[in-house]
């Protein structure tokens, strides 16, 4: 009898807890609601959209096990692989023209943004195969480690629907909710797209152009100085490294990094602010001196090795283009 009483408790218990979940998702949705309403989105349509929303366990399995997690020695065989550097090359040929003015318009170089498309997406392949109103919302509402961020993102997607004509309901994209070739989330859409085909649209899902526009943009935005380079590797760096593959700031000196013991930081660059990162390669520990350059690539991921598979993938681009 006290088995069976304890049965009875747990079960109300889950049923109290998921009509308080249930509750508070329906009371935020409605603010959000009201919030989108107050900038001229249809109250109606946000709830009737979000009636259509998912929540996807694929989406929290896929959050809780990012690439990015790997050590670089596993990281970096998934993107630096002669078939990419050969799908750079084809892109290009069909893209040369756009990437060129790119280029000149932004600062950009033709190789990264290249290799940014390359990485994000496999030059359009894999765009990703998720609703991105069923990503946004499983994150917004059933992952609370980044709820208010998802919960933001999901605010601008219906801004930005309205704004570009899209309908939310039919967009797919990765498990994150970003879209296009170059994968922005929603807010870096609105905020760096440009309409580089000056078609009267901003199309990062079906147009190229916009596309390499949007990535160049994106980078210049964010200081991409075309004065300098990316990265170089150097030598007896361990001890101006706290902690491995950690995000870099670029505040340190050249003199600050060879008062440490460092070697091999290119002439060129003493008088930029640096950084050095460590990595765990195949063959061992690897160190690296980063410029701003380096930097800029991690406001589009935040992390460092996505940032070195970038600067790898755009050198290995560049030697195969002869650029």
């Amino acid at each position: 009898m006290k088995q069976r009483r304890a049965g009875i408790v747990l079960g109300t218990l889950l049923v109290a807890t998921t009509a308080s979940a249930t509750t508070a998702r329906d009371a935020s949705i409605a603010a959000m609601a009201d919030r989108l309403a107050a900038q001229g989105v249809d109250r109606g349509y946000v709830l009737d959209v979000m009636a259509q929303a998912k929540t996807l366990d694929s989406v929290l399995n896929a959050m809780r096990r990012p690439a990015e997690r790997k050590a670089w020695r596993d990281y970096r065989p998934i993107f630096l692989k002669p078939e990419r550097v050969t799908a750079a090359q084809r892109f290009y040929e069909t893209h040369r023209e756009t990437l060129v003015r790119a280029e000149a318009t932004y600062g950009v170089p033709i190789p990264v943004i290249l290799s940014i498309i390359g990485v994000e997406t496999y030059y359009g392949r894999n765009k990703g195969s998720f609703r991105v109103i069923d990503a946004l919302s499983t994150l917004a509402f059933d992952y609370p480690p980044r709820a208010e961020f998802f919960q933001r993102e999901l605010e601008q997607l219906f801004l930005l629907s309205r704004e570009e004509t899209l309908d939310p309901t039919s967009l797919k994209g990765s498990y994150a909710g970003a879209m296009g070739f170059g994968q922005f989330i929603p807010s870096s859409y609105r905020a760096y797209a440009v309409d580089f085909d000056r078609d009267g649209t901003r199309d990062l899902i079906g147009n190229p152009v916009d596309a390499i526009g949007s990535v160049a943009n994106y980078l210049a935005v964010h200081g991409w100085d075309a004065n300098y380079g990316i990265a170089a590797p150097v030598q007896n760096g361990a001890a101006a490294v706290e902690k491995m593959e950690a995000a870099v700031r670029v505040e340190r000196s050249k003199d600050s990094l060879v008062a440490l013991g460092v070697q091999g930081i290119p002439e060129a660059w003493s008088a930029l602010p640096l950084d050095v990162l460590g990595l765990q390669g195949a063959n061992g520990d690897e160190h690296w001196v980063v410029t701003k350059n380096f930097y800029v690539i991690t406001r589009y991921n935040r992390s460092p090795l996505y940032a070195m598979a970038v600067t790898q993938l755009a050198s290995e681009i560049n030697t195969a283009l002869g650029l």
